[in-house]
């Protein structure tokens, strides 16, 4: 019942309910009625069905108004021609249609009329039964009896707004109507539009869930621009095996709003090849086939590339971070020392790039297995210098002091000046570290000097100052070139310098004998016969050597004795040698160098052990006991050291010796 909602018929229904109130009240106030009546008021209370009709037939009216504007409009739009005439036509036109519907409704009402009684005759004949006719009849059944009837108004349009409104708010709303027409088709299209897209997607996610490869890298995937789409672990692996690998790749770093690239090559930026193709392996499987499909279905596409897992060489690595930060921060300079005459000088540092590339490394490494080798962020700091300590200034300032010493070179022997040593005072140094700071000045530290105990003067005084002990024989029963074999071997041992605790050998010293080595053909002792042998002789010069080295109360280290007694030393005190490997070693067990002196005159080989005199001089006496074997003969020797109030300080047992007798 729209028309209801018209200005119009409000006005029209509120002066019929006047009419029909003002009845009702003189009815009330009749004498005759009774007081206790409370029968409600009759229904013409309620606007008539008159009423409504009238106003639906001035609403058709008002609608042929609106079409005939409407015309109106077109005609306007159209042909740009306004005739008083026509509008007089259309006017008449719509009076004409408006009786019409007037007269429609007006013969709709009879007709409700007539059934609107026969359905109260059958509403009293049966009361529960009603039929939807009579629903619509009684569509206000629910307004109370005696209320007037008031429509509601129309919040977007009335027949006053009808009558006001503007020509062109008209075809707004005409216009919006068609808009709406039109795009409701549009609107249809584009949802069976997407309706297709989505089926059509569907069909693709589904195509993609089914074709998850198993044991293969997924397609579409590349690794630094190599395509490894398709292939199994093993074939991806042997594929990048030639393939240059990260070989132009730059690292860029960021920090404190600087940049620092480095070329991949300078730090050894190399690829994890396996860790690699792993990474393949797992891209786009996460044991969801859903996700995995979708995965997939993606890779139809676009190209997924993979950075490699790259590693660099740390050290190399860490130097380029130190650049870096020194780049930024500037280079941090610690408080310097230095010694000065009888000072140490403390220079103050200054604050710059702290060292510490732990966290910027760390960093590095992240950002590489995450494939990012471009604007990485790394963590550099400055710092300022370290406080100097105690500790750390006695360390650079305390040296012990340096005895000096004999530096031996062959035969030849240096003696090497002491050397002072320095010391701080430990009260004194602490106070003045503390006036070290960052933008001080220079700090001077006095040092002291402790001496050594032994100087090169005192050496220079004791070196050689004394003959130790001295041991000749005589070979002037001998052959020329057994004499002249003497003199050779002597010559090869004379000047021989030991330091202490220096082993002499024999036969390293005098060397092979040899006619190359100055070496002559004389008689010598081979498997117990006398027989020409080239260096007959030597053995007497091993002997001289070996009784000058027991006067002189040295280590013995080994020694042989000779088949044959021999005549130029006594029995249990001479030393064979030979080149087959037979030697006679000692060693020098004195506290300074010794120096072997061997010289040969008229036919006599005296050697010496020059060396330095003992603070208490020593005698040595030997003790060889002989004892018959058949015709052979052992020989027991002990040797007896005393000092120089001939007391008995050491006795050394020399071992024993066996000595064949001459047939």
């Amino acid at each position: 019942m729209g028309f209801l909602r018209k200005r119009k018929n409000k006005q029209q229904t509120e002066e019929t309910g006047s009419e029909i109130l003002e009845e009702t009240v003189s009815e009330t106030e009749e004498p005759d009625a009774e007081e206790d009546d409370f029968t409600p008021a009759a229904e013409d209370s309620r606007p008539g069905r008159d009423e409504f009709r009238a106003a639906a037939a001035e609403n058709a009216v008002l609608a042929a108004e609106e079409r005939a504007e409407s015309a109106d409009d077109g005609a306007e739009n159209g042909a740009e021609e306004t005739q008083p005439e026509s509008e007089e036509e259309d006017t008449e036109d719509a009076a004409d249609g408006a009786d019409a519907e007037a007269d429609e409704n007006a013969d709709a009402e009879n007709t409700e009329t007539a059934a609107d009684e026969d359905t109260a005759e059958d509403a009293e004949e049966d009361p529960g039964e009603q039929t939807e006719e009579q629903e619509d009849i009684d569509d206000f059944s629910d307004i109370p009896e005696g209320t007037p009837y008031e429509p509601e108004e129309d919040a977007e349009f009335g027949e006053d707004d009808a009558e006001d409104m503007p020509v062109s708010e008209k075809k707004d709303r005409k216009t919006l109507r068609e808009f709406g027409r039109e795009h409701k088709k549009v609107f249809k299209g584009i949802g069976i539009g997407f309706g297709a897209l989505a089926g059509l997607c569907l069909c693709v996610y589904v195509y993609g869930c089914v074709t998850i490869p198993e044991d293969t890298i997924f397609r579409n995937v590349y690794i630094e621009g190599n395509d490894v789409s398709g292939l199994t672990r093993e074939q991806a692996v042997e594929k990048l095996q030639s393939a240059s690998l990260l070989g132009n790749m730059k690292i860029t770093l960021t920090s404190g709003g600087q940049s620092f690239e480095i070329n991949g090559a300078d730090v050894g930026l190399s690829a994890r090849l396996e860790d690699t193709v792993d990474k393949a392996m797992r891209y786009g499987r996460t044991g969801n086939i859903f996700i995995d499909g979708f995965a997939n279905t993606l890779q139809l596409f676009a190209k997924r590339n993979i950075i490699p897992n790259a590693d660099a060489d740390e050290a190399v690595l860490r130097e380029k971070l130190s650049e870096f930060g020194k780049q930024i921060h500037g280079e941090l300079v610690e408080h310097q020392l230095s010694l000065g005459e009888g000072v140490v000088i403390a220079t103050p540092g200054h604050t710059g790039f702290d060292n510490n590339t732990d966290t910027a490394y760390e960093e590095v490494k992240t950002a590489m297995d995450n494939e990012q080798f471009d604007d990485i962020s790394v963590t550099l700091s400055a710092g300022p210098p370290h406080a100097i300590t105690f500790e750390q200034i006695d360390s650079f300032t305390y040296l012990d002091p340096v005895d000096a010493y004999y530096d031996i070179n062959g035969n030849d022997i240096m003696v090497i000046k002491e050397v002072e040593g320095r010391y701080l005072d430990r009260d004194e140094a602490s106070n003045l570290i503390s006036q070290v700071y960052e933008g001080g000045p220079e700090v001077s530290i006095p040092y002291y000097a402790s001496y050594a105990a032994v100087t090169a003067e005192e050496l220079q005084s004791k070196l050689f100052n004394a003959t130790i002990a001295s041991y000749s024989t005589n070979y002037g029963s001998s052959t020329a070139n057994r004499c002249a074999n003497i003199a050779r071997a002597a010559s090869k041992i004379n000047g021989t310098v030991l330091a202490p605790g220096a082993v002499f050998s024999f036969n390293d010293t005098v060397g092979p004998r040899s006619v190359a080595n100055g070496f002559y053909t004389a008689k010598e002792y081979v498997d117990g016969q006398t027989v020409d042998g080239i260096g007959g002789g030597t053995c007497q010069v091993s002997s001289t050597l070996y009784n000058a080295v027991l006067y002189s109360d040295l280590a013995i280290v080994s020694r042989t004795n000779h088949m044959f007694p021999v005549g130029y030393c006594p029995i249990g005190q001479d030393a064979t040698v030979a080149d087959s490997g037979v030697d006679f070693k000692f060693m020098n067990s004195m506290d300074y160098p010794i120096k072997i002196s061997a010289v040969t005159s008229g036919y006599t080989v005296t050697i010496s052990i020059i060396g330095t005199q003992r603070d208490d001089p020593r005698t040595v006496k030997i003790k060889n006991s002989s004892t018959p074997v058949g015709a052979d003969t052992s020989v027991h020797s002990v040797r007896y050291v005393y000092n120089s109030a001939g007391e008995l300080i050491r006795t050394d047992d020399l071992g024993g010796s066996y000595y064949m007798s001459h047939n």
